[in-house]
């Protein structure tokens, strides 16, 4: 029996489960000690084929992307990652008002799992959309997979920046809103990459019968960047499932996503052309998720880049700069 690992680049046999420990791809070391009893979670156990990665890497750098992928009309959907209920829905639904207010800068849990309302602000900064336009509905903004009570049908998000970003709630609840990483590797794979994705394109299909957008903008992160890019990388199959979308999937943004999950290969970081429009993955070199190691700190899996109080961008989008913590530069490493 042998034991497959499949990463951006290939597809790696082991003989065991120690020697994938010792091993894997990217690490001189064996894996964290926690991560060690959840390896049969995070393996393929069969015979290992070595598939064609899928997709067509363009041209960096990314600059024409934005203007070409976003305009006025369009909807960006938030797919949030592992644990979103415990930092968005636990804020949100014990709010009295009708359409509650969240700010990135007064709430630390907001804070904490902002990165695809930071991630899809700067998308519409690189794409020269006015601030006056995601506030004004101009572009839709909706949110799926956070597991909401139903109190509320929407909210206001008030960026770093102090852009006032009104946000429909679509429903679903990913199999990882719950939760934090560690207690959710073992829901890492392919069969709940393909529900999430299925359930995150019936959402969206559902809101858009009755608020027509022109183009969907995928924003994600963490497992909801597996499950996002599950969706624009299978959207034949899913499409052809469950009926036309209702607009077309331009682009898709995922950052720290999963290296590796059971059951299905992932492109790793790079821009391409997919089956579902285009397809950037972005992962800082320094987050502990993206490289499944669970011993390293979690300041790494932020993507939204502050120094002290002041807010830098969206990592891989508006700058390249990066911070642990709030203290510049990237997170030491064990």
């Amino acid at each position: 029996m042998t034991w497959c690992v499949a990463t951006r680049s290939a597809t790696h046999t082991f003989n065991s489960p120690a020697d994938l420990a010792a091993n894997r791809p990217g690490t001189s070391t064996a894996l964290d000690p926690r991560m060690r009893t959840l390896l049969p979670a995070l393996v393929l156990i069969a015979g290992c084929t070595a598939d064609d990665e899928m997709g067509t890497e363009l041209p960096q750098p990314i600059d024409t992307v934005w203007a070409s992928s976003i305009h006025a009309g369009d909807m960006f959907v938030l797919v949030p990652g592992t644990g979103s209920f415990d930092y968005i829905a636990a804020t949100i639904d014990p709010m009295p008002d009708a359409v509650p207010e969240v700010s990135a800068r007064t709430m630390k849990r907001i804070a904490d799992d902002a990165i695809v309302f930071e991630q899809a602000i700067a998308a519409a900064h690189r794409a020269g959309i006015p601030d006056a336009e995601l506030e004004d509905g101009t572009i839709t903004f909706g949110i799926w997979g956070v597991g909401f009570a139903g109190t509320h049908t929407s909210f206001t998000y008030v960026s770093f920046e102090g852009i006032r970003v009104p946000v429909n709630i679509i429903g679903g609840t990913s199999k990882c809103a719950h939760g934090n990483v560690p207690a959710n590797l073992l829901n890492y794979n392919g069969t709940n990459a393909n529900t999430d994705a299925t359930d995150l394109y019936k959402k969206t299909q559902a809101w858009l019968k009755d608020h027509p957008a022109t183009n969907v903008i995928v924003a994600s992160h963490s497992w909801g960047g597996a499950d996002a890019e599950y969706l624009s990388q299978e959207f034949p199959t899913i499409s052809s499932a469950n009926g036309p979308l209702g607009a077309t999937l331009s682009f898709t943004m995922a950052m720290g996503v999963p290296g590796f999950i059971p059951g299905y290969t992932f492109n790793g970081p790079g821009l391409r052309n997919v089956t579902g429009g285009m397809l950037y993955e972005v992962d800082r070199p320094d987050d502990p998720v993206h490289a499944l190691k669970l011993g390293e700190p979690g300041g790494g899996h932020q993507y939204d880049i502050t120094f002290g109080d002041q807010f830098m961008g969206s990592y891989g989008i508006t700058t390249e700069k990066m911070s642990c913590e709030g203290v510049p530069g990237p997170c030491a490493q064990n």
